[in-house]
């Protein structure tokens, strides 16, 4: 039953994929693209809850101070534009969130919670930072947690391979976006 479940797609936003300095690896931008669109396209197919969560900093959220100040993902300068390839549906959700962390001020478990979901499959970038904060929270709150680890990308190498290690111990499950369709959203 697919009733208790919700796609979270992080930050997969223009200036994060596609922007002058990217998020994720160049050569693995495609790929990343073509996997987290197969899940989005299976979940709207089971009428699974999309939630499309993007960083959008302001200059007096405490994280703008640890990213050194970085322009790249304020608010109201770049407002987060979510790719092309995936741009959000009608029916799906849009939240912003003020730090790395999916659930830092952006009204998630209050949504997560008006939806009953138990079940959050996540994807996005960046898997050692942004999922990874998103996904530990998660599993503080009760929620099952599953990463897909070929919908999920950095560009840190050692980043991705770390952090894939730590899913296998600290969450439900590391599958791959094939096994949605088998054994998640049947």
């Amino acid at each position: 039953m697919n009733k208790h479940k919700a796609l979270l797609i992080t930050d997969m936003i223009d200036l994060y994929i596609k922007g002058e300095k990217p998020l994720v690896p160049i050569e693995t931008r495609q790929k990343l693209i073509f996997k987290v669109k197969k899940a989005v396209r299976l979940a709207r197919s089971k009428k699974i809850p999309l939630i499309y969560i993007n960083s959008a900093f302001r200059g007096f959220d405490p994280i703008y101070k640890l990213i050194n100040y970085r322009e790249q993902s304020m608010e109201k300068r770049n407002d987060p534009k979510v790719i092309d390839e995936l741009k959000p549906g009608k029916n799906d959700y849009v939240l912003k969130k003020r730090g790395y962390d999916g659930f830092w001020l952006s009204g998630l478990e209050k949504l997560l919670k008006k939806l009953r979901i138990k079940d959050l499959y996540l994807t996005g970038c960046q898997t050692d930072c942004c999922i990874r904060e998103t996904a530990v929270t998660a599993s503080h709150l009760g929620y099952n947690v599953y990463v897909l680890k070929d919908c999920c990308q950095t560009n840190r190498e050692f980043g991705q391979i770390a952090a894939l290690r730590f899913f296998s111990i600290c969450s439900k499950g590391v599958i791959e976006v094939s096994d949605l369709k088998k054994f998640h959203f049947t």
